[in-house]
């Protein structure tokens, strides 16, 4: 996040028929989503009010419909707000849809093997929040599935969709893991405690697909690196790397990152 700036967490969706031409999702904490082609330049602004994380999924199936859908929490309402995402990659808000947390915060979504959605909330006092994304005659709702918590404040998440895991930050203790599906328990498991490798606090987390393999990217805030974990067990540690300025490229560098998002996708360009 810039210097003073209300920049938090973004989503990446990919054109299914010109990657070149996908979209870069962005919470600002005090007004909205805005949205931004791979140039950078700001395609959308959507006055949501007070968001905080973002995710999105493709490729979803909702009676019958094959659909793509961004989620983001937003803080006034204590709710979840629901994106329809078009062919072009233009988002309409498509449901405000309540939660029972306190102080929401941190948001991740999971696309479960028969394409439908599931939202993952957190609340600022540890407590998470498992729904399934409902769709009856074209009006979206959701379904509480599962509650469990982190003994201190939570905010970052990622879903493998491949793999069913699902991975939770506790900002100032650990990186824990549990499965992502509704119909097991939530069990957390600890990855890594804060120290050698994360610094807190521990913020936004990504997957990167590979062909062979998949990797989990960890925002360590405390000391402005990114740190690169296998996603399976047992979770070995790859390394770690920080994100520099160019000044003669016109590029800022990264710092005290606090959402982030990974795509293997071939974006074309200067992203092949």
């Amino acid at each position: 996040a810039e210097m003073g700036g209300a920049a938090d967490d973004p989503a990446i969706w990919v054109n299914p028929k010109d990657a070149s031409k996908s979209r870069i999702l962005g919470t600002n904490k005090k007004q909205g989503l805005l949205v931004y082609d791979l140039d950078g330049r700001q395609t959308q602004f959507l006055a949501s009010g007070r968001l905080n994380n973002v995710d999105v999924r493709q490729d979803l199936r909702f009676e019958g419909q094959r659909v793509d859908l961004a989620l983001a929490t937003q803080r006034d309402e204590q709710a979840m707000v629901l994106y329809t995402i078009d062919a072009g990659g233009e988002l309409a808000e498509a449901a405000r849809l309540p939660t029972g947390l306190g102080d929401i915060y941190g948001t991740c979504l999971y696309r479960t093997p028969e394409g439908g959605l599931d939202a993952f909330v957190n609340d600022k006092d540890g407590r998470y929040e498992h729904w399934q994304i409902t769709r009856s005659g074209g009006k979206y709702g959701a379904k509480l599935a599962r509650q469990f918590r982190v003994a201190t404040q939570p905010e970052g998440c990622v879903a493998d969709d491949r793999s069913g895991l699902l991975f939770v930050g506790e900002e100032d203790k650990a990186l824990w893991v549990t499965s992502a599906k509704a119909d097991q328990p939530a069990t957390l498991e600890m990855v890594m405690p804060v120290g050698e490798w994360l610094h807190d606090d521990i913020e936004g987390m990504g997957i990167y697909h590979g062909d062979k393999r998949s990797y989990l990217v960890v925002s360590s805030q405390g000391n402005s690196s990114y740190v690169v974990f296998d996603a399976a067990p047992p979770f070995k540690v790859r390394g770690a790397f920080r994100v520099g300025m160019d000044p003669v490229a016109g590029i800022d560098g990264a710092s005290e990152t606090d959402g982030l998002e990974v795509s293997s996708a071939n974006f074309g360009g200067p992203y092949t």
